[in-house]
């Protein structure tokens, strides 16, 4: 795909001011005319107009050029606002100007490195759809993840990479509000969700691990069970300074809440997410399993196919869509009963209804190995 950059020439790189083409994607070129590329200009990616007085300050500056040809005069159309998807900055960027990428509504992936030293005013304002970061660290030490994230307020994943390893994290989102003190005349900035306080979790510029799983049981309390699960197992699998205290806490919440972690990795069939959750002992311990009561419309035995059937004749006596009542618990009011069930077999009964065969033949596997294989009976004659 062919892109054509426009760009102004500086004392010491190049300053991005546009990229024309058919791309949705872009990986912005480290070298321009032998120099390096270390800035992205003001409304560079936005379809607002550039303000006058940045215009006239670039003046005859402004060229555009065709990587690897001469100058064109039609470049095609902007790779801008709504068209761009994902961009890719090299570790030679170390400015984004101010609204650089405003109003990019289906902006999704950002890919840049640490060398960043300044993220203008609303450069990524308007960019509500921005899920993943990608970082990749050289260890300047300047705060770039922080300046980032600082812009974007939405649930996002952050992908950390060095040299001896990646590291993932999910931040939460959050929202600001303003609430008038009406007696002292002034407004207030209330911050609600979780997402605030995580984005605050660097010292300079590095991750505080401890800060950042320490708020977990905040999350618990204000966040929704996929948001919960994803922050929870993306700790397990990348445990970057992970606490065995914290490790703890995390495998303890799945455990507890095996029907919303599990639906999670059911859905996308994730079989290496169960695997790894399993080896780790986060569904070896009992969860409260809500569940209609039977005859009640919706409590009715459902019968599963393939998958469902094999796990049906491994259970025996328990059947799918019931469970049973510890002693001395009430039925719930409102249609439901509540029971404690070891979490691996509410996960193997899901697994069984959604038809995951493949993930149903691992856990009656790691169940009979974590029982160490059943006794056979003997019967005297």
């Amino acid at each position: 795909m062919r892109i054509t950059w426009e760009y102004q020439r500086l004392s010491e790189g190049i300053r991005i001011l546009r990229a024309w083409g058919e791309a949705e994607c872009l990986t912005v070129p480290e070298i321009l005319e032998g120099l390096p590329v270390t800035e992205i200009g003001p409304y560079a990616f936005s379809t607002a107009e550039l303000p006058r007085r940045l215009k006239e300050k670039e003046g005859e500056r402004r060229r555009t050029v065709e990587e690897g040809t001469n100058l064109i005069e039609e470049p095609g159309n902007p790779v801008a606002g709504n068209r761009l998807q994902a961009i890719r900055l090299p570790a030679s960027v170390q400015v984004i100007g101010d609204y650089a990428f405003y109003g990019c509504l289906e902006l999704k992936e950002i890919a840049f490195a640490d060398s960043m030293k300044r993220i203008g005013s609303g450069a990524f304002m308007g960019c509500r759809n921005v899920d993943r970061l990608e970082l990749e660290e050289r260890g300047t030490g300047e705060n770039t993840l922080y300046q980032m994230l600082s812009e974007l307020r939405y649930t996002i994943e952050v992908i950390i990479r060095r040299s001896e390893g990646s590291t993932v994290l999910i931040l939460p989102e959050y929202y600001e509000s303003s609430v008038e003190n009406i007696p002292a005349r002034i407004l207030e900035l209330h911050y609600q969700g979780t997402g605030y306080r995580y984005r605050q979790c660097f010292r300079n510029g590095i991750i505080d691990y401890r800060e950042y799983d320490r708020l977990f049981g905040l999350a618990e309390s204000q966040e929704p069970p996929e948001v919960l699960t994803r922050l929870a197992y993306n700790r397990i699998q990348y445990p970057e300074g992970l606490s065995e205290e914290a490790k703890g806490t995390y495998l303890e919440w799945i455990g507890a809440n095996v029907r919303e972690a599990g639906n999670y990795f059911l859905k996308r069939d994730d079989l290496p997410a169960i695997r790894l959750l399993c080896e780790a002992g986060g569904f070896n311990g009992t969860a409260k399993d809500k569940k209609k009561e039977p005859g009640t419309g919706e409590g009715k035995r459902v019968v599963a196919d393939g998958a469902g059937d094999f796990y049906m004749a491994s259970m025996g006596e328990h059947i799918l869509g019931e469970a049973e009542l510890e002693p001395g618990e009430g039925k719930k009011s409102s249609g439901e009963e509540e029971s404690s069930r070891a979490s691996l077999d509410i996960l193997l009964e899901m697994a069984g209804h959604m038809g995951r065969t493949e993930i149903v033949s691992y856990l009656m596997d790691y169940r009979y190995r974590k029982q160490g294989g059943r006794k056979k009976k003997v019967f005297d004659l």
